[in-house]
C-alpha cells in the first residue's frame, strides 16, 4: 500500500548556473555519474537524487544538463515533473538556455516552480534586486509569473533551509499523482549489473510495479518479467506513479531495451509512426512552419526525426497554435494528453510543443479531406471525457473496447470500466461482447440486414433463405450484436426462421428468373436419365452452369417438387415410385434382396445401385442384413 506523498522535482537552466551544486547541498548527493561530468565541471547526461522533506514527502530529483549541446539529454528527463526547481545564477542573470529551458518546461505542461538564485555570495543586494526584477519580467505569462523567488548559496548554505521550506510548501498543495493506471515507465538508462542481468531506469509515469510482474518492452513489443524493484537505491516490493524507479528484467540484455523505449503493463498501448496534436510554437521561435517542416520530436524519453504537416491551416507563425499530424521516423508509444516538445531540425532549437490529440491516427492526412479530418479532431479536444468517448464510438462502431480508451482518451481501466458503464445504463451507446456502438447503429444494422436477405432472396429464388451463419459472416457483426438484431425481427414479424436460414415473413421459394430455366433443364435430365441421371457436378459442367446455382436448384426440387438427392444424383419422383414398386415386387417373392438382384431389377451398375440402396436403408424402405437386405418397415 502506498502511505507516503512522491514528487518528481527537476532543475531547468543554463549551463554552469549551479544546479548540480544545489542538489548537493540540498541532498548531499552528487549526481554528476560519469568522470567526464566531473572533469569539464558540467552535466553531460541526467543524474538522480533524493530527498525526503520534513513532512515526509519523498522528492526525486532529476539534475538535467543545460548546455545546448546536450539539450536532448535535458528533454528526456524533463518529462512528467511535478515541479522544477529553475536555476539562474545571480552574477549571470537570464542567459539563451535559460530561455530554451522555460519553453520546454511550459510546453510540457509544468504547472509548479520555485526560481532559485544560485551563487549569492558573488553579488551584492543592489544587484541581487535588480537580477529579480528581470526574472519577474521574465516569467510573466508562464507558469513561473508569481513563483517564490529564492537566493541562495550552495557554498555558504544560505537560503538552503528557506528553499526547502518552500520545497514543503508547494509539495503540500500538489495533487499526488494515482497509481491506479496503466504501468508506464519510459527508459532513461539501461545498463547491466555484474549478478543481476540488465537493469533500466525511470520515474514512473502512471501506475505500479512490483517484482515477478509482466511487463511489455514499447515499442518492440517483447515481453519480460521484473526479478526486482528499487526506489532511490533501495530495494521495495512495489514502486508507484511519481517514483524514480529502477527495474531488474530477466532474460532480456541491455541492447533490447534502451533510453527512450517505455515500460507499460502488456496489451494496453499500440507504437505509432504518426500522431495528431496540437502544437503551440514558441513566442521566440524564429521560424515560421508549413506542411512538411522537418523537426526533432522528443516524447517522454524518447527522441526521433519528423515532418510537420498543418491541418487547419497553410501556415503557423511564432506564438500561434494549430491543429497538426507530426510523421515520424521511428515509433513511439504516445497517449491522449501527453506532452511534447520540438526542435528545428538545424540548427536544432527548441521552437515548440503541444499535447497529443490523437494518438493513433487511420490514415495519413490530406488536404482534399481536411474538413472529415477537423470533424473527427475538433470534438477530440473538448475535455468532456463522456463526449469524447461518445465520438470515438461513432466513428469507430463496433471496433473499440475498454482496453483502447486508455490509450485513445488517456484514461485508467477503473475510469473506462466506469465511464463506458454510465453510458451504456444511459443509453448513449449499446455494448455488444466486449464492443461498443452508437445508439442508432442497431437501425443501421437492421437496414443492412434486411437488404441482405432481400437481395439473397432477389439473387437466389429458389433458396429457402440465407443460412444465419452466413449471413452474419457477410455483414462481420458479432454474435452477440447479431443475434440481438435477429430475434428483434423475428418478434416483429419481419424474419421468419427455419433450420438456421432467414428469410422475409411470408417469402416462398420460387423458380423465377434465370432459375426457371435450371429447373426445367434439371427436370428433364432427372426424368430422361430415369435410373441413370447425369451427376449434379456433370450437369453444371455440359449446360455451363455454376455449381452452386445447380445445387440450389436440386434443392428447391427435392423440397417443393418430391425430387430425390441420392449421392450426387437428382431422381424424380416418377424414377423414385418405380423403383418402390420393383421393391414391393421383389419383396413378395422373394425374402432378401442381392445387390446383384437390385442391379438386374433396375438395369443399372453398382455407381448407382450402391447409393441407391443406402438411400432406401435409410427411408426405411429396405433393411440391410450382412450383404443382402430385407423388406423395410417402410415399404
Amino acid at each position: 500500500m502506498q502511505s507516503k506523498k512522491f514528487l518528481v522535482v527537476g532543475t531547468a537552466g543554463h549551463i554552469d548556473h549551479g544546479k548540480t551544486t544545489l542538489i548537493k547541498a540540498l541532498t548531499g548527493i552528487d549526481t554528476d555519474r560519469w568522470e567526464e561530468e566531473k572533469k569539464r565541471g558540467m552535466t553531460i547526461d541526467l543524474g538522480f537524487a533524493h530527498l525526503e522533506l520534513p513532512n515526509g514527502t519523498l522528492a526525486g530529483i532529476v539534475d538535467v544538463p543545460g548546455h545546448e549541446k546536450f539539450i536532448k539529454n535535458m528533454l528526456a528527463g524533463a518529462h512528467g515533473l511535478d515541479l522544477v526547481l529553475f536555476v539562474i545564477a545571480a552574477d549571470e542573470g537570464i542567459m539563451p538556455q535559460t530561455e530554451e529551458h522555460l519553453t520546454v518546461c511550459q510546453v510540457l505542461g509544468t504547472k509548479n516552480g520555485i526560481v532559485v538564485l544560485t551563487k549569492k555570495d558573488l553579488v551584492d543586494e543592489d544587484w541581487l534586486e535588480l537580477v529579480k526584477e528581470e526574472v519577474k519580467e521574465f516569467t510573466k505569462g508562464t507558469f513561473l509569473e508569481g513563483a517564490p523567488v529564492i537566493p541562495v548559496s550552495a557554498k555558504t548554505g544560505e537560503g538552503i533551509g528557506e528553499l526547502l521550506k518552500a520545497l514543503e510548501k508547494l509539495s503540500e498543495e500538489i495533487e499526488p499523482r494515482s497509481s491506479e493506471g496503466i504501468l508506464r515507465l519510459p527508459v532513461d538508462r539501461s545498463f547491466t549489473v555484474k549478478g543481476f542481468g540488465t537493469v533500466v531506469t525511470g520515474t514512473l509515469l502512471s501506475g505500479r510495479v512490483s517484482a515477478g510482474d509482466e511487463v511489455e518492452i514499447l515499442p518492440a513489443g517483447l515481453k519480460t518479467k521484473v526479478r526486482g524493484v528499487q526506489v532511490h537505491g533501495k530495494p521495495v516490493d512495489t514502486a508507484f506513479a511519481g517514483q524514480r524507479t529502477a527495474l531488474n528484467l530477466a532474460s532480456v540484455s541491455k541492447e533490447e531495451v534502451k533510453r527512450g523505449d517505455l515500460l507499460a503493463t502488456p496489451g494496453y498501448l499500440k507504437p505509432t509512426k504518426m500522431v495528431d496534436a496540437v502544437l503551440e510554437l514558441s513566442k521566440n521561435a524564429s521560424v515560421i512552419v508549413e506542411s512538411g517542416f522537418k523537426v526533432h520530436f522528443h516524447h517522454l524519453t524518447s527522441e526521433t526525426e519528423g515532418e510537420v504537416y498543418l491541418i487547419d491551416r497553410e501556415e503557423l507563425l511564432p506564438g500561434e497554435s494549430a491543429l497538426v499530424q507530426i510523421r515520424l521516423r521511428d515509433p513511439v508509444v504516445p497517449v491522449y494528453g501527453d506532452r511534447f516538445v520540438v526542435r528545428n531540425y538545424s540548427p536544432a532549437r527548441v521552437i515548440g510543443g503541444g499535447w497529443v490529440v490523437n494518438p493513433l491516427p487511420e490514415r495519413k492526412f490530406r488536404k482534399r479531406f481536411r474538413k472529415s479530418y477537423l470533424s473527427f479532431l475538433k470534438p477530440l479536444i473538448d475535455g468532456d471525457k463522456e463526449k469524447q468517448l461518445i465520438h470515438l464510438v461513432s466513428h469507430f462502431p463496433g471496433l473499440l473496447t475498454e482496453k483502447d480508451l486508455i490509450q485513445r482518451l488517456g484514461l485508467t481501466p477503473q475510469k473506462a470500466k466506469e465511464l463506458v458503464e454510465e453510458a451504456v445504463k444511459e443509453g448513449k451507446l449499446l455494448k455488444f461482447e466486449g464492443r461498443f456502438y452508437p445508439p442508432d447503429y442497431l437501425n443501421e444494422i437492421r437496414q443492412n440486414l434486411l437488404k441482405a436477405v432481400e437481395d439473397y432472396h432477389r439473387k437466389f429464388p429458389v433458396s429457402p433463405g440465407i443460412n444465419r451463419e452466413s449471413l452474419r459472416s457477410s455483414l462481420k457483426l458479432a454474435g452477440e450484436l447479431f443475434n440481438s438484431v435477429v430475434e428483434g425481427l423475428i418478434e416483429e414479424g419481419i424474419l421468419e426462421e427455419e433450420n438456421s436460414y432467414l428469410k422475409l415473413s411470408g417469402f416462398k421459394p420460387k423458380a423465377e428468373g434465370e432459375f426457371k430455366d435450371i429447373v426445367e433443364k434439371l427436370e428433364t435430365a432427372s426424368r430422361e436419365g430415369r435410373f441413370t441421371p447425369p451427376s449434379l457436378k456433370e450437369f453444371s459442367k455440359s449446360e455451363g452452369i455454376p455449381e452452386e446455382k445447380v445445387y440450389m436448384a436440386a434443392s428447391y426440387l427435392v423440397r417443393e417438387k418430391r425430387y430425390h438427392k441420392i449421392g450426387d444424383f437428382l431422381f424424380s419422383p416418377e424414377s423414385f415410385e418405380k423403383i418402390k414398386e420393383i421393391l414391393k415386387e421383389h419383396f413378395g417373392k422373394n425374402e432378401t434382396l442381392s445387390v446383384s438382384e437390385f442391379k438386374d431389377h433396375i438395369g443399372v451398375s453398382r455407381k448407382f445401385a450402391i447409393p441407391i440402396l443406402e438411400y432406401l436403408d435409410l427411408l426405411g424402405l429396405t433393411e440391410r442384413r450382412g450383404n443382402e437386405r430385407v423388406r423395410g418397415r417402410n415399404l
